[in-house]
This record gives structure tokens, sequence and C-alpha cells, in this order.
């Protein structure tokens, strides 16, 4: 449990990154059998699991029709199945541990004309795939948007607290405020040094989202960080959102808390480096692009924002999360790039990266070893 005094200088697995990957990955070993400490540089569900709106959006960024053309019918419908399946788990699970969890549904909403004839695409070819998807050519929420699809199994949850609820459920060591700063092959054994202690282990899993390349360089082949923003609004009247709803293609979102406070966020793959480095604050765009969203479709919140978060997610060139194993550390395993849109993945991502620790399982859909893509 977090807080524990007991020191971890000798475990079977180490886990860098207490999120909700991390937290799955560690609770899963543990009922193994394996002694597991976790090493986390902040708080548990400190990072972009804290930082999310706990919406259990199914798929990848982009909506289907765009996932099909992108990777092809056959891949992008096994990649929606997969998805599915990791929503269920994580609900599941979620229920079990006593955690808020809800299936709300969801509702994906267009900005422009090109994303309302990419909505009614997508709605055609998740119907005709199997998906259960409705179209409108209305605005469900009359606030201006130009046309709605709605996936009625889609829900939230309280990620934070289920990160929690997943290290408590099991005999793991939690360290927090414990950075990685370095790993090291010693023997058969890996040497994990980090802030304050070192550790020797067997195996090591990096969870660590948009911060793992700062760690093992190598991992920005496949990991580059992104950035997101979470700002909650305390509103007048009854204006709660009844659905969790998202637009202009995944990259600002909103969502009511059982509080009455309005969640809206926004969130954006890396930067190519020239536009970063020509900016004194790289987050601008960010706020800026949230406050109009928020300015154009939810105005009640304009001068009500009573928190702001921002932080750094990891993202895939193609938007699927990565899972594999370090070609030049043997025992060094990671499961990243859950991007903005990541808790369907969270629990499959865990799954299959324990599956090649402790069988030498291929990790399919999201082998990090599969076939090279440009940015979508």
């Amino acid at each position: 449990m977090e807080g524990a005094e007991q020191r971890a200088d000798a475990c079977d697995v180490v886990v860098v990154g207490a999120g909700i990957v991390g937290a799955a990955v560690a609770a899963r070993l543990a009922r193994q059998g394996l002694r597991v400490a976790v090493l986390e540089a902040q708080q548990v569900a400190g990072g972009a699991t804290g930082r999310s709106a706990g919406l259990l959006l199914t798929g990848v960024p982009g909506h289907y029709h765009w996932a099909v053309r992108f990777f092809g019918r056959e891949a992008a419908r096994a990649l929606w199945e997969l998805s599915v399946e990791g929503r269920e788990r994580l609900m599941e699970a979620a229920a079990h541990l006593g955690v808020r969890v809800e299936r709300t549904g969801s509702l994906a909403l267009a900005v422009t004309e090109e994303e309302a004839e990419a909505l009614r695409a997508s709605a055609e070819l998740l119907r005709e795939d199997g998906f259960d998807a409705g179209f409108s050519r209305t605005d469900p929420l009359q606030r201006g948007f130009l046309a709605a699809l709605q996936r009625p199994d889609d829900g939230v949850v309280d990620a934070a607290d289920l990160t929690r609820a997943l290290l408590a459920s099991a005999p793991v060591t939690v360290h927090t405020g414990t950075e990685v700063q370095g790993l090291e092959a010693e023997g058969a054994d890996i040497r994990v040094w980090a802030y304050r202690r070192t550790v020797r282990c067997g195996a090591v899993v990096l969870a660590a989202g948009g911060y793992a390349p700062t760690l093992e360089p190598t991992l920005s082949r496949w990991v580059s960080p992104g950035h997101a923003l979470l700002v909650a609004g305390q509103v007048e009247g009854d204006r709660s959102l009844d659905t969790p709803c998202y637009a202009d293609y995944g990259y600002e979102y909103a969502c009511s808390l059982p509080d009455g406070r309005l969640l809206m966020g926004a969130w954006r793959y890396p930067r190519r480096p020239s536009s970063a480095e020509n900016s004194p604050d790289p987050d601008a765009a960010l706020r800026e692009g949230l406050s109009r969203f928020a300015r154009r479709y939810f105005p009640e919140v304009e001068g009500h924002i009573i928190q702001r978060w921002t932080g750094m997610i990891g993202c895939t060139p193609d938007g699927v999360p990565v899972v594999g194993a370090l070609p030049h550390l043997t025992g060094v395993y990671f499961a990243l790039g859950l991007g903005g849109w990541g808790l369907c993945w969270a629990f499959v991502a865990a799954e299959r990266v324990v599956e090649m620790m402790l069988e030498g399982a291929p990790a399919g859909l999201l082998d990090a070893q599969r076939r090279e893509i440009e940015r979508r």
C-alpha cells in the first residue's frame, strides 16, 4: 500500500509508474505470487491518469471512418473489438472494487461539415461491423454542433480511485516521490537507480506514459510526449451533461461530475520540434483552443473555472498503444502510448505486457514491432 515503510531493495519485478496501466500490471503480477514494487516519481495517479476526465471511449481518436481508411477494414474492426474488451474489463473491475463507474454512453459531435460527414460514414461502418452506433444530423445538446454519433455502451469511471483500488487489492509495495533515473544490467538481474534508493530485480515494466522516453531514450522510436489540459467549472443552473461528449475528432471533450462541476479537456499529439522551439509557451495554443471551444459551445463555463490541470501524455504515431521489450536490456518491458483516449486500452495493455513477460506471448495488435507507419 502507498506510504508503506518497507524498502524495496530487492524484488521480482519493478513497475515504473503508478498510473492506471502500472497499477493494473502490478496487481496482476502480485496475484501471480511475484514480489512487486511500484516506483512513482509523483503520487499514485498523479500524472495523466489523475488528469483524465475518466471517459471510457471505444477505439482510437479520429472516428471509425478514419480508422478504416488508415488501418484497413479488418484491422480497424479488430482494434475496436479489442478496445471494447478492454472497456468491459475495466468496468467490471471498477464495479468489483467499489469504484464509481457508469455506462453513460458517449456523443461524438461535429464542429465542421467535414466532420459531420465523417461521423455519418463512421456510424454506417460501425453498424455494418457489428457495433452499436447511431447518427443524427441534429445536435442533441442544442449547443450548435452540426451532427452527433451516439455510442450507448461507453462510460465514465473515476480513474484515480480505480488506480488506488487496484494497488490496494494486491500485495504491492508502492514508493511515491521516487523518480527512476536509470536502469543497468547486473548479471541476470537489473539494477534500478531511483531517487534515494536502488532496487535489484529480475524484471522491469515501464508504464510511465510520456515520461518514459526521458528514462530510456530508445523508446522515443514509438512514444512521444503529447500535452493535455483539463479544467473544472462550477456552472449555475441545470446545465449538466447526462452523456459525456467529445468533438473535433476527439481532441476536445466535456463531462459532468456527480458534484455538479463540468469538466472540459483538450489534448494534442506531440508537436514537431520546430514549432516547440519557436514558442516560449508551448501550451499556449492548447489553452487558447480549449478556451475558444468553451466560449462557442459551453459559454456557461466562462468566468467560472475553479481548477486547472496540465500534463504530459504518451502518444504513438498511429494512436494505438505499444507493448514490447527493450532489445538491448533483457528483462525490461514496456506498456505505453495510451494517448488522450486510453482508458479502454489500459487493462488490455497491462494483460499483454504481463503475458509477454511471464509466458513469452506476443502482444498482437499492440506489438511495438508492428509495421512502421507514418504519423497520421
